[in-house]
């Protein structure tokens, strides 16, 4: 029958014109040579009755529920998560999904063009370090990458477009993807793959504009992808696309830490791991063009930003006792303090040798009409302004720290400052489809130190930035305050 092809070996064979030995679940060829089998199933044949494509149905994959975070639990306990249900999608949905879950030819096309609908959907200067990562010459070859990939740029072209059914589409997707990478992770020796980390890392930043199951559930997958990287060990990520994804990543492993400390330290402060934390020279995430010195502040500041988790997780107890009238643990109240004194240090001299990067911000009146301020703060560069915030953040938060312990030094004045430049920074940095990303830390911080107006006015910034950023939900923040005091 014209059109059927005779060969039973694997795609990969038959591509290759060579004989496959047609061992399952892979072949002896790709063994041999360490290439992802891509199996034997086939999604389309000719039949010369009728003179058409017929696709082939695809086999029901379980779909894990969107926000599941078991696919954490699987690979660090090594038992099997439950299946859920499948949900019932559109055939447009399934169409998709078949795309990407079975090998076909043009899934490549397919995945690409949903990237650059996504970079277009996004501003340009937004989309730095976004997707510019991912290795795009292996886009097309290994379905599990490319279903996460797909996902992730449908779902921000669908929010840029305020497309539902592209939205509804990538959940579809994003759940397909989140099973094959329970299997992915429970498998031998692809768990240490590289299209494995990379999906890990495109399905947490799903989630964190997405949202799934709960509001925090991509801090759970960062801890998850922390783990993942510290078994790979840091020579895994020394070079190339491996460097590519710890320098693109690094941010959401602090905050995670950060936020859910796990250790006594987080392990991107360890020398073997400081020393491939850096991108000056390599430009492995910023084009040729962008400046060496700007790319060595964004590794300098990273590298500092690294030891603040363990200056928290041991002053976070103390300071909530202090708070609730509980007996304070002097000794981890003097730790706090020695940590978070060294810390501010190494952030001054930050801040010292890389200011001249930073311009200064232009005052504009307000263009929001639930805006704090009259007049505002806004930004020629918003890579600069971004890292700009979270150093106020950051300086706030240890000064916090050092300032309720009793430190000899008073605080006040930059706290009031470094809040009241975030707050004013908020309505610039905020646009975008990024924007919630690129504040939502500093915001955290200043939220703490906020009077009651401000903390009510950040809620309501956080309601509005949930729909395009699901991470900044105002229920993972404390109540507010109900005392006259805090800075605006």
């Amino acid at each position: 029958m014209v059109g059927v092809p005779r060969s039973t070996g694997c795609q990969l064979c038959r591509k290759r014109r060579v004989k496959c030995d047609e061992v399952k679940p892979l072949c002896g060829n790709c063994t041999r040579y360490g290439a992802e089998c891509p199996g034997y199933e086939r999604d389309m044949k000719f039949v010369s009755e009728k003179h058409q494509v017929r696709t082939k149905k695809s086999r029901s994959a379980p779909s894990a529920t969107p926000g599941s975070s078991s696919v954490w639990s699987v690979a660090t306990s090594g038992r099997s998560s439950s299946r859920g249900s499948r949900s019932p999608a559109s055939t447009t949905a399934s169409h998709h999904s078949v795309m990407v879950a079975e090998p076909a030819p043009n899934r490549g096309e397919f995945v690409s063009t949903m990237v650059e609908t996504a970079r277009a959907a996004i501003e340009e200067r937004d989309a730095s370090g976004y997707f510019s990562w991912v290795r795009f010459g292996t886009v097309g070859s290994f379905a599990i990458l490319d279903g996460a990939l797909c996902s992730l740029a449908m779902h921000l072209a669908g929010k840029g477009m305020q497309d539902a059914n592209m939205i509804a589409h990538s959940r579809t997707m994003y759940g397909r993807s989140l099973h094959s990478l329970q299997m992915a992770l429970n498998h031998p020796t692809r768990w240490r793959a590289s299209e494995t980390l990379c999906t890990a890392i495109l399905l947490c930043v799903y989630e964190l504009f997405a949202g799934t199951s709960s509001s925090d559930s991509w801090l759970q997958h960062a801890r998850g992808i922390g783990i993942l990287m510290e078994q790979r060990g840091a020579k895994a990520h020394s070079e190339g696309w491996d460097a590519a994804m710890l320098l693109s990543f690094r941010g959401v492993l602090i905050m995670g830490d950060l936020f859910f400390p796990r250790g006594d330290e987080c392990f991107l402060t360890r020398p073997e791991w400081r020393e491939v934390m850096r991108d000056r020279g390599r430009h492995l995430l910023q084009a040729p063009e962008f400046d060496d010195a700007a790319i060595e502040a964004v590794d300098e500041f990273n590298n500092r930003l690294a030891e603040i988790p363990a200056v928290v997780k041991v002053g976070f107890p103390v300071m909530e006792a202090a708070k609730h009238g509980r007996p304070i643990d002097l000794k981890a109240a003097a730790t706090t303090c020695r940590l978070a004194a060294a810390c501010h240090a190494r952030m001054t001299e930050f801040w010292s040798t890389y200011s001249h990067l930073f311009p200064e911000p232009v005052e504009s009146p307000s263009l929001d009409a639930h805006s704090l301020y009259p007049v505002v703060l806004r930004y020629e560069k918003r890579w600069a302004a971004t890292l700009q915030m979270s150093y106020y953040a950051t300086m706030c938060l240890l000064q916090e720290f050092l300032q309720k312990l009793g430190w000899t030094r008073p605080f006040d004045t930059s706290q009031q400052e470094y809040t009241r430049i975030i707050l004013r920074s908020v309505e610039d940095i905020s646009q975008g489809a990024l924007g919630p990303y690129r504040i939502g830390y500093a915001m955290r911080i200043a939220y703490e130190l906020a009077d009651a107006e401000a903390q009510e006015w950040i809620r309501g910034c956080l309601d509005r930035f949930k729909s395009t950023y699901a991470a900044t939900d105002k229920q993972t923040y404390p109540d507010m305050r109900t005392d006259n005091q805090g800075y605006r």
